[in-house]
């Protein structure tokens, strides 16, 4: 290959994870302190590298990454022979003298994201560096890249984690330029202008909201997408103060380039297809306004595309199925969703305090009013279920302003969502440094008993449905992949029931208290 640019992203995101999208979370965790998702264990069964093609070219890669070999092909910055998608493992043969930019996307390179902060790192589980910085740390780090660099290379690194570099980081770790913000437009003048030698490095160029493409502007897909990933809508314009998604406007793709999105992947293997969004059903629709034809005309096109067996989505808001019961049941009609061959979908609970939505995310619980969220969360979780959607849901600990009482609702509703199929996940919000006023907390050392109360509870929920729902859910993946993770299931079962047990028997005194006394406040009776 004789390449002028040179694409790839560390081990964590270069896999397809047995062909199961959401198993990718798992590389967040810690390097050390949890057996059942050891190093060795993640990545020679779980998150195995992409296949390529024989070239040493990445056949499925990053979504971003696609977006941005197509952006520099179409503006002309490369010719397409001149650009390639590989993997780690291929870079020393991708990279020679005519390599003149290296390109890195990054979800969590400092491991400062949600689930690494709740998992890992100075606040989380266990006190160990996550997987996601380790392997990025270990990428740019690595000798072909650096060499490439002393030769006159230059690296640069955007993708959704870019956030977390600042100048120190970069001269550290040896990158020339950080791209923070969406790529299309941007990414091709960075690349020309270090080809170029015009562009001062070390530097961080923020995307600002005019060179954020329109729909028309984001360049359909040249190869395959780890997961079948197709994006359809870009942004959420809910505005939760604490969710950068939220606060970029919404777009929506045209259905033709959905279309031909999905065609390059099927071309690529991908026979299941992730429609991507922050909010599925709003497709063709405004924050405010859905457009529920939309939905049923992008649904009714992809499942009926030649060689889709499968489609899912990515994210789905609660507000929106609870107000759109009749959408809900017409997609999983068209995607003929039964008991056992469900879809699963991310979402966010956040809180159960109406206070706190009121607060910090009013828009959220949009057509309903923040003081009805616990019921439109429930009704969400029974709709969805009924339709064989699974949730896997997320609630924040430690936003800014919580109290006791607020994290008391959250058990509360917790509670009342026994009875739906579902998963959920404590993430810990840890405000960034220049945010005065709300202090960082670990998830154990720092918890109050309503915060151990909140595990116990989400803890008991995920046990109860974790091996069901694991055995569907591999149902449709590579055999050996299939028996791997309905093992696994087991095994995390087991072996987190003896560490609830004998941590909430070290906790149970002051679970007690907060129950006692959230009774006392309320006067109601909670579940034992």
């Amino acid at each position: 290959m004789n390449l002028r640019v040179v694409l790839t992203a560390d081990r964590t995101l270069m896999s397809d994870y047995l062909g199961g999208l959401f198993l990718g979370f798992m590389t967040t965790a810690p390097r050390r302190g949890f057996p059942l998702l050891h190093p060795i264990i993640l990545f020679n069964f779980i998150a195995r590298p992409v296949p390529v093609d024989g070239e040493g070219r990445a056949i499925l890669a990053p979504h971003g990454l696609r977006r941005v070999e197509a952006a520099l092909i179409e503006s002309g910055v490369v010719a397409e022979d001149e650009v390639a998608v590989v993997p780690p493992n291929a870079l020393p043969k991708a990279i020679g003298p005519e390599t003149e930019v290296i390109g890195i996307s990054t979800n969590d390179p400092l491991g400062l994201g949600p689930s690494s902060s709740t998992l890992a790192g100075p606040y989380g589980v266990i006190h160990e560096e996550p997987m996601t910085a380790w392997k990025f740390r270990e990428l740019v780090t690595s000798r072909c890249i650096q060499e490439a660099r002393r030769r006159g290379a230059k690296l640069v690194v955007g993708g959704p984690g870019a956030w977390q570099l600042g100048l120190r980081e970069m001269r550290a770790l040896g990158i020339d330029v950080v791209i923070d913000g969406e790529g299309e437009i941007v990414a091709p003048r960075v690349f020309k202008e270090l080809m170029e030698g015009s562009l001062k490095t070390p530097c961080i160029v923020k995307v600002s909201p005019s060179e954020m493409p329109d729909p028309s502007k984001i360049p359909r897909l040249r190869g395959g997408t780890i997961g079948g990933l197709v994006e359809v809508s870009r942004g959420c314009g809910r505005g939760c103060q604490f969710c950068l998604p939220t606060m970029r406007r919404l777009r929506h793709r045209p259905i033709e380039d959905v279309l031909a999105d999905v065609k390059v992947n099927v071309r690529c293997g991908k026979r299941a297809i992730c429609l991507h969004a922050e909010d599925i059903l709003r497709y063709g629709g405004t924050p405010l306004e859905p457009r529920p034809d939309r939905v049923v005309e992008l649904f009714t096109k992809v499942s009926r595309m030649p060689e889709v067996e499968e489609v899912g989505i990515s994210h789905a808001a609660l507000s929106s199925i609870a107000s759109s019961p009749k959408l809900v049941e017409e997609i999983s009609e068209i995607l003929e969703l039964t008991e056992r061959r469900w879809m699963g979908f991310q979402t966010g609970i956040e809180t159960g305090s109406p206070r706190l939505m009121e607060r910090l995310m009013k828009m959220k619980p949009y057509p309903f009013k923040p003081k009805d969220w616990p019921e439109v969360v429930e009704q969400a979780f029974a709709i969805s279920v009924d339709n064989n959607w699974i949730p896997c849901a997320t609630l924040i600990v430690n936003l800014p302003g919580e109290t006791d009482n607020d994290v008391m609702d959250s058990v509360e509703l917790v509670e009342r969502l026994k009875p739906y199929r579902s998963l959920m996940v404590p993430l810990l919000y840890v405000p960034p440094p220049e945010f005065k006023g709300h202090r960082a907390m670990r998830l154990i050392e720092d918890a109050s008993p309503y915060h151990l109360e909140l595990y116990r509870v989400i803890m008991e929920h995920n046990l109860r449905w974790l091996v069901e729902l694991a055995d569907d859910y591999s149902r449709y993946l590579w055999p050996p992949a299939r028996v791997f993770i309905r093992r696994l299931a087991r095994a995390i079962k087991i072996y987190v029931s003896r560490k609830m047990t004998k941590a909430f028997k070290d906790w149970s005194a002051t679970i007690h208290v907060a129950r006692v006394e959230q009774v006392a406040r309320r006067g109601v009776s909670l579940s034992p």
